[in-house]
């Protein structure tokens, strides 16, 4: 089956998802009485050390090349400003994910390589057309995929895993984006619309780029993981007064 008849599979597939998760708040990183501790677990799924710290920090790495790359085309100076202040945490999140590759005797370049091709295409695939879509873009497929490596770093010594925690505990992306997208819809009213558009659009292109960083795990496997991430998602979604 072709990428375009996975994602409608993956469309029709979220949507029952949808109807099953019931209502949810999203809870704080290190709000230890959050994380799952029934009969699915979630570390199970955890690559080695090096596979995950590997992906993970591309992530993060590329991300703050986005949002540099996006500084250029904010409206105003104060966006500008807080877009660089995100940025720059961004990047603070790769270093620290750089310096737990060294610590586990790996060199990070040679960690993400691998991983490079997959995650470039997955924001090909996501790009927005415009500021606001990106800015979208990057606080929904962040805050999934940030929530998503949390949960299995479980599967990781306990020393390793708070390291992960702690180094993906900054919220300024969110916050941001937040603000910036709120302001935004309430001067323009259409634009809300076509960003819940946009925002349902690119979360298939989410659950495949999650599938491919636990390569080993099925649909049915993982179906438990995806449905306990779709809440924090809609109340993204619920946040900006967007329907998910």
């Amino acid at each position: 089956m072709g990428v375009l008849g996975r994602l409608k599979g993956m469309f029709k597939w979220l949507k029952g998802l949808q109807r099953r998760v019931p209502k949810m708040q999203l809870p704080e990183r290190d709000d230890k009485s959050s994380r799952n501790q029934g009969e699915f677990d979630l570390g199970r799924f955890a690559p080695a050390p090096r596979e995950f710290l590997g992906q993970l920090a591309y992530l993060e790495l590329s991300a703050f090349e986005i949002m540099t790359s996006e500084i250029k085309f904010a409206p105003t100076t104060a966006s500008k400003a807080a877009l660089s202040e995100a940025a720059a945490k961004s990047f603070d999140k790769y270093r620290a994910l750089s310096r737990l590759l060294s610590a586990q005797g790996f060199d990070a370049t040679d960690a993400m390589d691998p991983y490079s091709e997959r995650i470039d295409l997955f924001h090909s695939r996501t790009a927005g057309l415009d500021w606001y879509e990106t800015v979208l873009k990057l606080y929904l497929t962040l805050g999934f995929l940030e929530e998503f490596y949390a949960k299995i770093a479980s599967g990781l010594d306990a020393e390793l895993c708070a390291a992960v925690e702690k180094a993906l505990n900054d919220k300024t992306i969110e916050k941001f984006a937040k603000k910036t997208l709120v302001e935004a819809i309430s001067k323009d009213p259409t634009l809300g619309w076509r960003l819940a558009l946009w925002g349902r659009r690119i979360m298939g292109d989410v659950i495949l780029e999650m599938r491919s960083a636990i390569p080993k795990a099925t649909l049915e496997d993982v179906e438990p993981l995806i449905a306990e991430l779709n809440g924090p998602h809609s109340l993204r979604m619920d946040a900006l007064g967007l329907a998910a």
